[in-house]
């Protein structure tokens, strides 16, 4: 600020001023830097709400995010029990696969012996059993028994074909002798696939609940992520509001420097006329009242403010 005593940069135009004139400019300061004030005070206290309001949009946004890194740990857990699963049922197929395939060569040899068996029991047409008694009594007949030559002859033919029938009986109870053990390993391997098959049930089952588990844990991120971003879609607003407003304060204090610089200087060249017109006064009043005695009640105030004057 330039000094009182006699400036270059512009206050000999306040010091040009009456003292009527410069207290309307000191009014007139004043109203201008009250108004920047208010204006300055009104944004400051527009900023404090927003930020306030910022700082729960925040504190929910965040919270938000939180419950989603929550989720995403529960998603993570549901998806390794449900792939930790999904890999037991692999194994298991593949073992209940490689049951099948045994359960299928078996099957094929099965299907060969029991053609050759049913074959074999079609040319035996009898029982093993029934077939030995028929053929002993034939053989009684032909050896013992005194018979004419022609049931002898008619004898010894039936002999003959229950001989082959006999051998044909025979040989499909070897077959089936050796079907038998076959077949209990086929079903052995088929109680066993069963068994394996009823544990794939589960298993799909307990996979299914870890599935549905971790798509439910989905929507529920999806939902916690779309309202977390929809806080911080709200939080963007209001920077938006508050950044120019904080530059607008800046703008407004810069402003009201110069206004307050001149009030300063105003207030400082009044009080020097005010001063000086305060020693005119003074010398005027005592001139008088040493001359006629007398004074106005001007002249008596002025002569109290300098204390020559006193009533004690």
């Amino acid at each position: 600020m330039t000094d009182v005593t006699g400036g270059t940069d512009g206050s000999d135009e306040f010091r040009n001023m009456t003292e009527k004139e410069l207290k309307s400019h000191v009014n007139s300061l004043r109203q201008q830097i009250s108004r920047s004030s208010n204006e300055i005070k009104r944004s400051i206290e527009e900023i404090k709400t927003h930020r306030e309001s910022s700082n729960e949009l925040r504190k929910k946004r965040d919270e938000l995010n939180m419950k989603v890194k929550e989720c995403a740990k529960k998603a993570e857990i549901c998806r390794k029990a449900r792939d930790e699963v999904n890999k037991q049922i692999v194994d298991l197929k593949k073992l209940r696969g490689e049951s099948q395939n045994h359960i299928n060569k078996y099957r094929a040899a099965m299907d060969q012996m029991k053609e050759k068996r049913d074959s074999l029991n079609a040319t035996a047409k009898m029982h093993t059993a029934s077939l030995e008694k028929a053929y002993a009594h034939e053989l009684y007949v032909l050896t013992r028994a005194d018979v004419p030559l022609n049931h002898e002859i008619d004898a010894y033919g039936r002999l003959l074909i229950l001989g082959e029938r006999l051998i044909a009986s025979r040989a499909a109870d070897e077959v089936h002798n050796e079907l038998l053990p076959v077949y209990k390993e086929v079903k052995k391997l088929r109680k066993t696939a069963d068994k394996v098959h009823h544990t794939i049930q589960e298993l799909a089952d307990e996979s299914q609940r870890h599935h549905d588990e971790l798509l439910a844990v989905y929507a529920k991120m999806d939902s916690l992520r779309k309202a977390a971003n929809q806080y911080h879609a709200w939080l963007k607003d209001k920077t938006h509001v508050i950044e120019p407003l904080s530059k607008s304060i800046d703008t407004q204090k810069a402003s009201v420097a110069k206004p307050r610089d001149e009030l300063a200087l105003c207030l400082d060249i009044l009080k020097e006329k005010q001063t000086r017109g305060n020693t005119n006064d003074r010398e005027v009043a005592l001139k008088k009242l040493k001359t006629t005695g007398r004074m106005s009640l001007e002249d008596l105030k002025v002569l109290m403010d300098s204390k020559d004057i006193k009533f004690d």
